[in-house]
C-alpha cells in the first residue's frame, strides 16, 4: 500500500506501512519513553577549564579495563571531595588503550553545589596513551564538539578538564592530563525539551531534513564517515516535545575517527575507497538543493567564529594548530565554490 507523507515541507510516497507506523509512534510518543530529569546544572554553562582530582586504585582500574565493573573513587573539585564510583568504558578503547576512557557515576553523591545534584553519569574522555600526541587528539576532539555547538544548540555540550589522577594505593606516581566530560544524553534531551528515540531502522530522510543537511556537511568538514542514522552508529535521535516538529533530530557524537583529529589509529574502512581519514568523503543523504544550500550558508556565516575557536585555543601545539587550520582551509575552499560543493553534496550523496 502506498500513501503520502509530508515532513519538513517534502512530499513523497512511503511504500511500506512500517514507516507509517513508525512515524505515528514518533508523533504520539511521550518523554516517559526514555527521559529522566537529568540536568547539567552549571557544569556545562561555561567554557572555562575545570581542574579536578580523581583518586582511585589506578592499578585495579587499568588491570580491569576490559570489564564493566565499578570501583570506588574520590572526586575533588572547588576544594571539596566527594565519593563516587567509576569504571572503564568504550568497546574499542577498553581493549586497545593503555589508559581507557572512564564512566563517572554520581549516584548517591551529595554535591555542595546543588546545581550538580542532577548529575547521574558522565563520560570522561581522556588520552588513550601517555604520549603527548594522544592528549592533542583529545583536545582536537573537544574542539569538534565546541564547533558543532557554534552551529546548533541541538548538540552535546562538553566541558574541558585538567585532571590530576591520584593512585589511592600510592603505588603509581600522580599524573596530570587534559580531558573532557560530555553532557549525558538524557541531560541533553531535558535541556532541549525532548526525548530520545531508541528504535533503529529509521530512514534518514524521515528526520528533520534541515538539521540532517547541517550534520552531513559538518561531518564532511571534520572528515567523518563513522556515522549512520539507521543503525544509530555514533548518533542519537532526539524528538522535540512539540507537535509542530514530528521529525526527530540527528545528534552526532564520538569524533576520534575523523580527519580533523587525525589519530594514528584511525583507519578508514576498506569499503570506503579512501586511503586516509584526512581524505573527505560525503556521507550524507541526497536532499533538495535549497536545504543543502541553507546548511552551506550557515557554515559561511559561522566561518570567523569557527576559525577563532581554533586560532585562540592555547592548549594546541603550534603543529596541531597549523594542521587544524589547514584542514579548515581545505573545507572552506570547497563550500565557497558553488560548483564544487554542488558536485559533492548533490552528486556524490547517498540515494
Amino acid at each position: 500500500m502506498e500513501f503520502i507523507k509530508r515532513i519538513n515541507g517534502l512530499r513523497y510516497p512511503i511504500r511500506s506501512l512500517s514507516y507509517g507506523f513508525l512515524m505515528i509512534f514518533l508523533i504520539i510518543a511521550r518523554p516517559a519513553l526514555s527521559a529522566r530529569p537529568d540536568e547539567g546544572g552549571k557544569l556545562f554553562d561555561t567554557d572555562d577549564v575545570l581542574e579536578i582530582e580523581l583518586k582511585t586504585d589506578m592499578k585495579h582500574l587499568l588491570r580491569n579495563s576490559k570489564k564493566e565493573e565499578y570501583q570506588k573513587g574520590e572526586l575533588s573539585l572547588n576544594g571539596k571531595t566527594y565519593m563516587i564510583r567509576l569504571r572503564a568504558r568504550g568497546n574499542y578503547r577498553r581493549e586497545n588503550c593503555a589508559f581507557p576512557p572512564i564512566m563517572l557515576n554520581f549516584k548517591n553523591t551529595q554535591f555542595e553545589d546543588k546545581s550538580y545534584d542532577q548529575l547521574k553519569k558522565l563520560k570522561l574522555v581522556n588520552a588513550c596513551k601517555m604520549q603527548s600526541r594522544y592528549e592533542q587528539y583529545i583536545l582536537k576532539e573537544y574542539l569538534i564538539y565546541r564547533t558543532l555547538n557554534l552551529l546548533t544548540d541541538k548538540s552535546f555540550k562538553v566541558r574541558l578538564l585538567k585532571i590530576n589522577y591520584i593512585d589511592s594505593k600510592g603505588k603509581l606516581k600522580p599524573i596530570t592530563r587534559y580531558g573532557f566530560v560530555i553532557e549525558d544524553e538524557y541531560m541533553m534531551a531535558k535541556r532541549l525539551n525532548g526525548f530520545l528515540i531508541k528504535q533503529k531502522g529509521l530512514n534518514p530522510k524521515l528526520t528533520n531534513n534541515e538539521h540532517l543537511a547541517l550534520i552531513a556537511v559538518f561531518q564532511f568538514m571534520i572528515g567523518n564517515t563513522d556515522w549512520e542514522v539507521p543503525n544509530l552508529q555514533n548518533v542519537k535521535l532526539l524528538r522535540i516535545n512539540d507537535i509542530a516538529e514530528p521529525a526527530p533530530y540527528v545528534i552526532p557524537y564520538d569524533f576520534d575517527y575523523t580527519g580533523m583529529v587525525n589519530a594514528e589509529y584511525a583507519i578508514p574502512a576498506p569499503v570506503l575507497g579512501i586511503k586516509s581519514v584526512r581524505q573527505r568523503l560525503y556521507w550524507g543523504k541526497c536532499l533538495p538543493e535549497e536545504i543543502v544550500s541553507e546548511a552551506v550558508q550557515l557554515f559561511s556565516e559561522k566561518k570567523d567564529a569557527i576559525y577563532s575557536l581554533y586560532e585562540n585555543f592555547d592548549l594546541f601545539t603550534p603543529a596541531t594548530k597549523k594542521e587544524c587550520i589547514s584542514y579548515l582551509d581545505s573545507f572552506y575552499d570547497i563550500i565557497e565554490n558553488k560548483k564544487r560543493w554542488k558536485n559533492i553534496f548533490m552528486e556524490q550523496c547517498k540515494k
